[in-house]
């Protein structure tokens, strides 16, 4: 299931890159109508000017084209391109070692198959415009009214890039929520965990699916971008407010994860003797310490990213276009979360496997005498 559903989700960007893309080898939209008869030329008169202002509307500025043939955009946006292909090859055994090698419960790795599939949709999307902007770089430096993109053109892929950032995000919000039920619901097994996590999974999807809309939703789109997944001109303030709240979301995912996990450990200890309860707290321990994990980097680079733009947004009027321009490349720090999420669930499932070994040999190799064993069990019960 986890394979086909992977295998589905690339396929079906990988329409989206042949549907967008091919115009990119054929005749631009804007060339001139030809004018057959008389009675045509009104509408082929219409039709030309219309060509014309859509053509003077994608013109870039001297500014943009520098930003375009720089040296500095075409390495950042490889190295997104990069980001992209690790998050590619690292999430089907990311997937497996979720599957097969980790303790987490059913409820928690649909939910973090969802936090995967959002991260690929995220990656490819992303990285299809990166390859644009470097196919631009490359191949039309010479053609100035060919660099941007219509606002209108742009905004349904920018939603759709939105709702994959936000459903990484979300995402991690609802896995918070669901350790939380698992730590405090009594007899979280069965039926129940799988009702609780496709909930979440329903909501986690709604409400990523709607961001980009209530982020563009009355913005008047008469604008041209340099790729798509910049925001219109008209809703650069909701962009900033979003980065904001999504920077408040993750600071406050980080926060839940380390309270229960403060909170697990101390109750394993009250169960010291209850084997059953031993494992279900040791279980929820290695879940809630992964997602911890998870948080934290998610945390940091979405606070780069989040400062980093409205430091620049400020200082904008004292500084060149140049340097801003440079600046504002790396601190898209999105990319780099989207990559980290498989590498991290990997290093911290293998790890959790490695230290339970590693406790096993050490049990197996320490040789007590019977006074040590009266005094352990002693010091176990106070």
């Amino acid at each position: 299931m986890y394979t086909g559903v992977y295998s589905v989700t690339v396929s079906l960007l990988a329409v989206q890159f042949i549907f967008r893309y091919s115009a990119l080898f054929r005749q631009p939209l804007w060339s001139q109508p030809r004018i057959d008869t008389l009675l045509d030329f009104p509408i082929n008169y219409l039709v030309a000017f219309r060509s014309l202002e859509m053509s003077d509307l994608t013109c870039a500025s001297p500014e943009q084209q520098d930003f375009l043939a720089s040296r500095n955009l075409a390495i950042s946006q490889f190295v997104d391109v990069i980001a992209a292909l690790v998050t590619l090859f690292s999430t089907y055994p990311a997937i497996q070692l979720v599957r097969h090698k980790s303790l987490f419960q059913w409820s928690t790795k649909l939910l973090l198959l969802q936090n995967l599939i959002y991260a690929v949709l995220y990656q490819l999307s992303y990285s299809l415009e990166a390859i644009l902007v470097l196919y631009k770089h490359f191949f039309k430096l010479g053609e100035i009214c060919d660099y941007l993109q219509t606002e209108a053109h742009c905004a349904p892929y920018l939603e759709f890039n939105l709702a994959a950032t936000s459903g990484m995000i979300y995402g991690q919000t609802g896995l918070m929520v669901e350790r939380v039920i698992a730590t405090f619901l009594p007899d979280y097994t069965g039926k129940k965990t799988i009702r609780v996590s496709c909930t979440i999974l329903v909501l986690v999807f709604v409400c990523s699916s709607i961001t980009g809309k209530l982020l563009t939703w009355d913005d008047p789109l008469d604008g041209a971008l340099l790729a798509c997944v910049m925001f219109p001109r008209a809703s650069a303030a909701r962009a900033s407010i979003y980065f904001c709240v999504c920077v408040f979301v993750v600071l406050f995912n980080f926060a839940v994860s380390l309270s229960l996990r403060w909170y697990n450990t101390r109750m394993e200890y009250s169960t010291r003797f209850k084997l059953n309860a031993r494992f279900q707290k040791r279980e929820a321990i290695d879940s809630t310490g992964t997602i911890c994990f998870l948080s934290l980097s998610l945390f940091i680079l979405m606070l780069i990213y989040s400062l980093g733009i409205c430091v620049l947004r400020h200082i904008r009027p004292y500084i060149t276009m140049a340097d801003f321009y440079f600046w504002v490349v790396w601190f898209y720090t999105v990319p780099f979360s989207a990559m980290l999420l498989p590498l991290l669930l990997i290093y911290r499932i293998r790890w959790t496997r490695v230290n339970r070994v590693r406790l096993l040999k050490n049990i197996k190799n320490v040789k007590q005498s019977q006074d040590d064993h009266i005094q352990q069990m002693r010091d176990m019960w106070g």
